[in-house]
């Protein structure tokens, strides 16, 4: 059998340990010492963070070149010398491209299985040709800049029918962040291009969503077709659903600096008190049912929040020595705490 050093340790001390307690004779504790060898890797250096980190970043990037492509108008203006044909024509190339491109994708997928991240990587490409259809499509349609949002809500349902269908997490989360954006982009139609959409300010609004999209996501739990997107949604609603009560807790349901200015901050104790309940509780649940990053999740937000608290009430009240010297003295006890935390682990 094959170890590593790290692995090798723990079967040695775990051999001697039986030995001692003469669990097993000294002659079966030989052969087992005999049983595996140790290989020497060459580097210790994680090659599969290093390749997701560098895709996350390659996908970002072209994500952003995409949205700014589409807000320039000298390019989108060249685009259009260059294939020199009306709207309808151009949304049908893109969708031709769109579609090529993802049964180019799934071609390679069963070509190279185990090439995971530069196989998501290229549904990338589908996904930036479909952008690029919806825009050319609004335009053949003339639908007027106020109606736009719809063809959001039309782009998170096709990237979420096409993440199905492919079983693509990278699409699913380009479904999530179109509704997302649409869902801010329509309330804010709906209300007249103002702040407030049924009395509610933005963050407020999504409060709402991050909470309905963390119920959505024990629905598809539940559904074999999307189980696999199940994570995605969850940990994407409840970060939704956190930051923006952070925000609630700092703002409050207002719509403008001039009204929040004039109200004090401990107004907001509503929000304070469900973020504060909401991280309390996922820490828990984490720790419960073993899920860590909800836990992870909860100790940052909860932590956040105590932080947010401290600025707010202590920043004009303290010196900035005392101010800065408390922070310090606080963060130290945290990480003392860690610190006995993470060496129990790792006696465990």
């Amino acid at each position: 059998m094959q170890v590593n050093q790290e692995q090798e340790r723990t079967i040695k001390e775990a051999i001697g340990y039986w030995e001692n307690q003469q669990l097993i004779s000294t002659a079966t504790a030989e052969t087992l010492r005999q049983s595996y060898q140790i290989t020497h890797s060459t580097s210790r250096f994680d090659w599969k963070n290093f390749s997701l980190i560098a895709f996350f970043f390659s996908v970002s990037c072209i994500v952003l070149a995409t949205v700014l492509f589409l807000l320039d108008d000298w390019l989108m203006g060249l685009v259009n010398r260059w294939l020199g044909a009306s709207a309808l024509v151009k949304c049908a190339i893109f969708l031709i491209l769109a579609l090529f491109t993802f049964a180019l994708g799934v071609r390679r997928r069963r070509r190279f299985p185990l090439q995971k991240f530069s196989n998501e990587a290229l549904l990338i490409f589908g996904a930036i040709f479909v952008a690029f259809f919806l825009t050319y499509l609004s335009e053949a349609l003339q639908m007027a800049e106020g109606n736009f949002s719809v063809f959001g809500g039309l782009g998170a349902v096709l990237y979420g029918l096409i993440a199905i269908y492919l079983k693509s997490r990278l699409l699913w989360g380009i479904s999530l962040a179109a509704l997302t954006i649409w869902y801010g982009m329509e309330t804010f139609y709906w209300s007249s291009e103002g702040y407030r959409f049924l009395g509610m300010n933005f963050p407020l609004r999504y409060v709402i969503f991050g909470a309905l999209l963390l119920t959505v996501s024990f629905g598809l739990k539940l559904q074999s077709l999307t189980t696999v997107f199940f994570q995605l949604t969850y940990y994407s609603g409840l970060l939704l659903l956190l930051a923006s009560l952070w925000l609630l807790s700092i703002f409050g349901n207002h719509a403008d600096l001039s009204s929040w200015n004039s109200v004090p901050q401990y107004q907001f104790w509503y929000a304070v008190l469900l973020l504060t309940g909401i991280c309390a509780f996922g820490i828990w649940w984490g720790l419960k049912k073993n899920e860590r990053l909800t836990a992870e999740i909860g100790i940052f937000f909860l932590l956040l929040n105590i932080y947010t608290r401290y600025f707010e009430y202590a920043w004009d009240n303290l010196h900035r020595v005392v101010f800065f010297a408390l922070l310090a003295l606080s963060f130290w006890l945290i990480g003392k705490k860690a610190e006995g935390v993470w060496n129990r682990l790792e006696k465990s």
